[in-house]
């Protein structure tokens, strides 16, 4: 299983000096450490060595787990190993691709909010991504529209604002 951090780490549960600079430098953080901790030792009972762990995201009562590979083998069969992530961290837990096509990773994670598009456009000579998402879905969105375009905009990394239409 590919994860940001170290096997051996994930075998001691201690950080390498190289991990813990990783840390430092905001590469990686504590609840990646621990998200890929409890996905070492899940993989013993569910074979999810094929999975790719990219990064968790902490959205107050949400964690957002980013893959680079395939989201449905985090998923696991009826959402048990995802339900098995959340229990252990004691929050909801969603997973995304994150993937180089920003438009599907958007889409997974305002699931089930319906994304109509996205749109780049130029205010004050910075570029501003419109994510544009239907009216009668805001209901749906899966967090609050403040956390939402906070999470969007550090995948996007630029301005992202939330359009309903």
């Amino acid at each position: 299983m590919k994860t940001p951090v170290c096997d051996s780490d994930l075998k001691s549960g201690e950080l390498c000096p190289s991990c813990e600079k990783k840390i430092a430098d905001g590469r990686m953080t504590k609840l990646d450490f621990e998200v890929a901790r409890i996905l070492y030792k899940i993989n013993d009972r569910y074979n999810i060595s094929n999975a790719s762990f990219y990064k968790a995201i902490d959205l107050g009562r949400v964690v957002l787990i980013l893959t680079k590979g395939e989201a449905g083998l985090l998923i696991g069969k009826q959402g048990k190993i995802v339900s098995e992530i959340s229990s252990s961290l004691g929050k909801k837990v969603r997973i995304a691709e994150a993937t180089g096509d920003v438009k599907k990773t958007i889409a997974d994670i305002i699931t089930p909010a319906r994304l109509l598009g996205i749109n780049h456009a130029f205010h004050e000579g910075k570029e501003i991504t419109k994510v544009r998402i239907a009216r009668a879905d805001i209901a749906h969105l899966p967090l609050d529209i403040g956390s939402l375009e906070t999470v969007l905009r550090s995948l996007v990394e630029q301005d992202v604002k939330l359009v309903f239409e």
